[in-house]
């Protein structure tokens, strides 16, 4: 249930009252609470508010992000979707998803969940101007956080070699969501020194052949992929590099029995469309072929062992924070998502951060192998 001032806010805002009843009862929305900031998250999609959704007291209206659109076949993906029009061509990071907003004189960073994230609030700053949101207090930042040092991902860009960044990819209205222009985002971007996703010029149809030349060169580096933008942001896709499917197998296999069937199946026939586009044979084939067998076996084997060898299945994560307490607050924040967090070292780096190391445990995945490595017998 949300108090009576979100919800007459709520109801003020357009959500049908029978829709919120619905979501009240079934969880779809919860009330939450950031520095004595409130505010309301919407764990479901309803009727003008997206899933992800953050609704504050002031009336401050974060919509959830969108899911962009995913071609696995270039070329004709780039045809059905964009025709004769141009569009710019970006870097997809890896990393996670932030919404940066003030909100009654506070910067906060805003999870795709529509969680506030202690970690990213407290350092997003490290990356962006207060100014741009003295100027601009009814715009959005929208970008990726990624960087070796992240507490969600155990991995980041090659050309991120310590800690974390930020990287602008979208300014939205406060409200409406609706996206600023390209080149206007740009030029905010320059004028704020706002560090922003990498940019590969304007393209169209018929330079497909050039966009493929230029997401395998993505892929020799280690690098995610590439989106897709008409220039006034109303038609968007994005591209994952072979390299960036192979790779998530790998670090997915790892919590193997953590993941759903369809994280895997994704991912391989994305690497299937992508090799039958390109008709590759013979040993680009089995390169692919291997580097695709050994991405899914040598993690979710070494699990195993670990576990047979009564470990747990486990990844370890190091973070650099400001302030101890802000590391505490991620355990906590965490652990209200289902998560089981054990911090294993705080070391002061004398320059006015501390990193965190920390471990996320994974008690089903341990739980499955241990019961199958001992012979469970089951009917599948």
């Amino acid at each position: 249930m949300v108090s009576s001032h979100f919800r007459g806010l709520l109801l003020k805002l357009g959500l049908p009252e029978e829709r919120l009843n619905v979501l009240e009862g079934k969880g779809g929305i919860e009330e939450d609470q950031f520095e004595r900031i409130y505010y309301v998250r919407f764990r479901d999609s309803a009727k003008g508010f997206r899933r992800g959704t953050v609704v504050f007291d002031d009336g401050t209206v974060v919509l959830g992000f969108p899911h962009i659109k995913r071609i696995v076949q270039l070329e004709n993906g780039v045809k059905r979707i964009f025709k004769n029009k141009p569009f710019y061509v970006e870097e997809k990071v890896d990393g996670y998803n932030v919404r940066v907003v003030k909100v009654k004189d506070k910067i906060l960073a805003l999870t795709r969940g529509g969680f506030v994230c202690p970690f990213t609030t407290e350092r997003i700053l490290d990356f962006i101007s207060e100014d741009f949101f003295r100027d601009y207090p009814n715009l959005i930042l929208v970008g990726e956080m990624a960087g070796p040092e992240s507490p969600y991902l155990v991995e980041g860009p090659p050309y991120v070699k310590e800690d974390i960044a930020f990287f602008l990819f979208d300014v939205q209205e406060k409200g409406t969501g609706r996206s600023v222009p390209v080149e206007e985002r740009y030029k905010l971007a320059e004028e704020y020194g706002i560090p922003q996703v990498e940019r590969f010029g304007l393209f169209d149809r018929n330079r497909t052949e050039e966009l493929m030349e230029l997401i395998e060169k993505l892929s020799e580096e280690g690098r995610e992929g590439v989106v897709m933008k008409t220039p006034d942001m109303r038609k968007v896709a994005k591209y994952v590099t072979p390299y960036a499917n192979i790779n998530d197998i790998k670090i997915g296999s790892k919590i193997f029995f953590d993941l759903p069937g369809g994280y895997f199946m994704g991912r391989i026939s994305r690497v299937a469309f992508y090799i039958a586009e390109k008709k590759l044979r013979g040993e680009e084939f089995e390169g692919h072929a291997k580097a695709l067998g050994e991405a899914l076996l040598k993690p979710l084997v070494e699990s195993i062992l670990e576990v047979s060898q009564g470990h747990n299945v486990e990844e370890t994560f190091t973070i650099r924070v400001k302030n101890i307490s802000t590391a505490y607050r991620m355990v906590s924040h965490f652990e209200r998502l289902g998560l089981k967090i054990h911090i294993e070292d705080i070391e002061d780096l004398k320059n006015g951060y501390w990193r965190i190391t920390f471990k996320r445990l994974y008690p089903d995945a341990t739980r499955e192998i241990r019961e199958l490595w001992n012979g469970l017998a089951f009917v599948d």
